[in-house]
């Protein structure tokens, strides 16, 4: 069974747990074999470090490739900490976190790493402060090895708490959609969400599953701003409008005063209709790139499925082009905010 994160930037006990059982496993029996080698006893900051970075194979061995540079760079840490008087735990555990971040296949940042490498250098450093507790001798016996890296590698695995506790998927939670949306703008979020789910359970890849969140990101601001548009649109009735801008120019007066506010009384209303107008548009290019995105989140769905039966099938394979489109209405959009700000402001 692997012990990989599962692949759908979501992190939570179910993917979290085998992960810290895979490093655990795989540190107990590398300190295993380096006792039974002597390499424990004559050098046993090396060993834990050693011990420390094979675990770290079981965040994502599909990026086999970078598990050398990871490993070399715990070990690394470990013995240039010693070298300036700390304890090499602390170095290897620093490392081993923000390689842990590094390669975990969910949406990272610096933050991540900080907070990664700071529970890990802590977890790994405590664990170890344990196993010594119980049992004080831990160089010398292969079940004193073991327990000093089982405790170590357990400590630094609630590394992965950290991101959890982020949210690193960034999918928007049911709490936040019922948050922000009211009750008929929610389906369409709900709806990528369900999508989400399955077209990214099989995404080919890191980049791919984090494209296909942002699709799902892009429908929950769309809808937001679909409410918003829907509410300026409320507050405009252009039947009542029209029949303001009818009263104020048919109205009779002999007065200059009155005959010349009553004409900028209709051209102000004349122009509360124009953006109106301009509001609705918006609305329905807003609605027309929600349900353009649901077609694709559909679409990437099945080409999963295809993907399971036919392989050699890659989906979803116009991501990008979708990610453009969605992007670029944003730009643009704000691009005329700001020519109208401008403007106004001139």
């Amino acid at each position: 069974m692997s012990t990989a994160i599962a692949t759908t930037e979501r992190l939570s006990a179910r993917s979290v747990l085998p992960v810290q059982a895979g490093w655990v496993t795989l540190g107990v029996l590398a300190a295993s074999v380096l006792s039974l080698t002597g390499t424990w006893t004559q050098s046993p900051s090396l060993a834990l470090c050693i011990a420390l970075a094979v675990g770290v194979v079981a965040v994502n061995p599909r990026l086999a490739w970078a598990l050398p540079l990871v490993g070399a760079g715990v070990i690394a840490g470990g013995m240039l900490a010693e070298m300036v008087r700390i304890p090499a735990v602390l170095g290897a555990g620093a490392v081993a976190g923000v390689g842990l971040s590094a390669l975990a296949p969910v949406r990272t940042d610096w933050l991540d790493h900080l907070n990664a490498s700071l529970a890990a250098a802590a977890g790994a450093a405590i664990g170890l402060w344990g196993a010594t507790q119980i049992l004080p001798d831990v160089v010398s016996t292969t079940s004193g090895a073991a327990l000093a890296a089982g405790f170590m590698c357990l400590g630094a695995a609630q590394s992965l708490w950290p991101l959890a506790l982020r949210q690193a998927n960034g999918l928007p939670s049911a709490r936040d959609i019922q948050k922000a949306l009211e009750v008929r703008y929610r389906p369409p979020v709900f709806r990528a969400v369900e999508l989400h789910e399955g077209a990214s359970r099989h995404a080919p890849d890191p980049d791919a599953q984090r494209g296909l969140t942002e699709v799902v990101q892009w429908v929950f601001r769309l809808q937001q701003t679909l409410q918003d548009q829907d509410r300026d649109l409320a507050t405009i009735d252009p039947v009542d409008v029209n029949k303001r801008i009818d009263e104020a120019e048919s109205a009779p007066s002999t007065d200059a005063f009155t005959r010349e506010r009553r004409q900028a009384t209709a051209r102000h209303l004349r122009r509360l209709l124009a953006h109106r107008e301009a509001i609705a548009t918006e609305r329905e290019r807003q609605s027309a790139l929600v349900e353009y995105a649901l077609a694709f989140l559909e679409e990437a769905r099945a080409g999963a499925a295809v993907g399971r039966i036919l392989p050699g099938e890659s989906a979803p394979d116009r991501l990008g082009d979708v990610l453009s489109k969605l992007r670029t209405h944003a730009a643009e959009g704000e691009a005329r905010r700001q020519t109208r700000r401008e403007l106004q402001s001139s």
